[in-house]
């Protein structure tokens, strides 16, 4: 016995072994509003044991002018994807894409590599190949035209790739990847996404058009088309400079994957297979993509739970590479201790992970207040995971509030009876591809309707409800942290704030959804005031029901551009000028926009009565 308690104690007393990350390339990213900005990311991320900087991000300019044809929304998915061609000009191309963009982005990513040269660190390169070109390309030279690429509920105009199996088209590939690395030797690893958002293969299966392209080239194997255009890569890449170029297709749909892979290089991998031998390429932790934050359009809301778990994961895979992305660009410091944290004890179970977020909860807030801190972590990362299950093409937020402008657009029982002048500060900003009947339903959300009917409401509004109430938690919690910690007291009570206006955006959700089946199911004369019974001359449920929605939209729009104009602080992510405002970005004056869809909604309050009583005239003035 005296010997087993001996054993005991020697373990309990024997230092901690930490371990090193199992990796030979280790990548890290993150959003950064300046070259000061990305500077100093770098260099922290050099203390944490990176080898490369991604220095793509959303963070750099928008090629707004590929929005080229009135009413088609569909080019808004690929304008922040950086191209290649669109950076690095082929000759070939140069009277096809502006050359300032390209000169303008091209520099901000000269300039970031020379900070990476200094710090002996290399780069990585993110973007979507192939992307489409503009039309006028394929009339002068229409061989060069490769796979429809655009999605048929989301788009006017047909839209295509470029055909990687024509020689001129990797030739062109070549010169650009030639261009860009003489500029950007560092860059080492290129990550491309494809067959999604205006770009894709000819022939995959993966394409929103199903298998298509160039009838000529229709029997080439998928393989020899990956193993052909990362070949045209990285003859480019080492062309300008020596050293290697490793890529990898993400989002290819293949149904094969690994069988392709088979027949790839070492450093080319489709859909994470490496090839040769259809090996793990690489491990992920979090996003780089606003369209992957649970939250957004609401910024700061922190994931700290999310990132220790998928930590967790990358420790136990084989793959020789790391990507750790710091897509929630408010909270790095809190990104970094995990990362350092959690090689010095890695997690293996949930007993570890919540101890080693407790850890790092009392050095921010003292040992008092971590398990209050961690606890609120906890119910955000709960909310985080119902938003994925709302996502359809992305997250219910993102395509809803902020693509079909349901933080912004009034709702009316009839949108049709809209002014121009009320519908025109909203309507030209959504991603709407299909008729005007479809722009005015609430539900139908980029051409489908996911959560269409009673079945669809009740669901995501019990999912909503729920998210609600662990917002709600993770508010209180916070209030006890702050009153322990005062040193962390404006931290956590900004914390608090875009907690607040996550919340707003739940509602808003929910009522948009719920709004729109009340108004399927009132209109048509289904539900007359029926004025024979005595209880239903004033109150019927269904019209207080609509008109509770309306009220709470309005009542949460004032408090919202209440708290947008009392902070300089970032509660949600907002174009910098209105003249960056667009489909898929709220903009800078999103206060005025809220008060003016309170007007207008009051405006048009008395027409709650017509969905019930059809001799109730039209208000003076409509």
């Amino acid at each position: 016995m005296r010997l087993c308690l001996l054993t005991i104690g020697l373990l309990l007393a024997a230092p901690v072994m930490e371990a090193a990350p199992p990796f030979r390339t280790v990548i890290f990213g993150r959003y950064s509003d300046s070259l000061e900005s990305f500077e100093a990311f770098a260099r922290r991320a050099k203390q944490s044991g990176a080898t490369h900087i991604v220095i793509t991000a959303e963070d750099l300019p928008w090629a707004l002018w590929m929005l080229d044809t009135p009413g088609d929304p569909y080019p808004a998915w690929a304008m922040s994807n950086l191209g290649i061609f669109k950076v690095a000009t082929p000759e070939a191309l140069r009277p096809y894409l502006p050359q300032d963009y390209a000169a303008r982005v091209m520099g901000i990513l000269r300039q970031r590599c020379e900070v990476l040269r200094k710090l002996g660190l290399k780069a990585a390169y993110t973007t979507f190949e192939p992307q489409i070109l503009p039309e006028a390309v394929y009339r002068d030279h229409p061989l060069w035209r490769g796979p429809q690429v655009d999605h048929p509920l989301r788009s006017r105009v047909p839209r295509f790739a470029p055909n990687i199996d024509n020689p001129e088209v990797l030739a062109l590939y070549r010169e650009s990847m030639r261009k860009f690395c003489t500029q950007c030797p560092e860059v080492e690893v290129v990550s491309l996404h494809t067959n999604d958002s205006g770009s894709g293969m000819s022939w995959s299966p993966g394409l929103y058009q199903g298998p298509n392209g160039s009838a000529l080239t229709r029997e080439k194997r998928m393989y020899e088309r990956y193993r052909d255009f990362f070949g045209a890569l990285r003859q480019g890449a080492q062309e300008a400079r020596p050293g290697p170029l490793e890529i990898d297709a993400e989002w290819v749909r293949e149904a094969t994957p690994e069988l392709v892979a088979t027949r790839l290089e070492p450093g080319m991998a489709v859909a994470n297979f490496e090839g040769p031998k259809a090996t793990r390429y690489k491990a992920v932790v979090g996003f780089l993509l606003d369209y992957f934050y649970p939250f957004y359009p609401a910024l700061g809301i922190p994931l700290p739970v999310r990132y220790v778990e998928e930590l967790e994961r990358a420790a136990q895979t084989d793959a020789p590479r790391l990507f750790y992305l710091i897509g929630d660009r408010y909270n790095t410091d809190l990104y970094f201790d995990i990362y350092d944290q959690f090689w010095k004890r890695p997690t293996t179970d949930e007993v570890s992970r919540v101890q080693l977020l407790r850890s790092i909860a009392a050095a921010r807030v003292g040992e008092t207040a971590a398990g209050p801190l961690v606890t609120a972590w906890s119910a955000i990362h709960r909310a985080g995971r119902d938003v994925d299950i709302l996502n359809f093409g992305g997250t219910l937020f993102y395509i809803g509030g902020v693509h079909q402008r349901w933080i912004t657009r009034p709702f009316v029982p009839f949108p049709e009876e809209l002014l121009p002048e009320e519908r025109e500060y909203y309507r030209k900003f959504q991603f709407q591809a299909r008729g005007e009947d479809r722009a005015m339903d609430l539900g139908d959300i980029q051409g489908t309707r996911q959560y269409q009917g009673l079945g669809g409401a009740a669901v995501s509004g019990q999912i909503l409800v729920r998210m609600k109430a662990d917002v709600a938690e993770a508010r209180r919690l916070l209030a006890s942290v702050a009153a322990a910690a005062p040193q962390r007291k404006a931290e956590l009570e900004l914390l608090d704030r875009r907690l607040r206006v996550f919340d707003i955006l739940i509602d808003n959700c929910r009522d948009g959804l719920e709004y729109q089946y009340l108004l399927d199911f009132m209109k048509g004369g289904r539900l007359r005031r029926p004025i024979e019974f005595q209880e239903h001359l004033t109150d019927i449920p269904e019209w207080r029901q609509i008109k509770d929605i309306a009220r709470r939209e309005m009542d949460n729009s004032i408090v919202l551009a209440g708290l947008l104009e009392s902070t300089k602080d970032v509660l949600l992510d907002l174009a910098k000028t209105k003249e960056e405002e667009n489909i898929r970005v709220l903009g800078p004056d999103l206060a005025q926009q809220l008060r003016r869809r309170v007007q207008i909604m009051a405006k048009y309050w008395e027409d709650y009565e017509r969905l019930f009583d059809r001799e109730k005239p039209l208000p003076a003035g409509k």
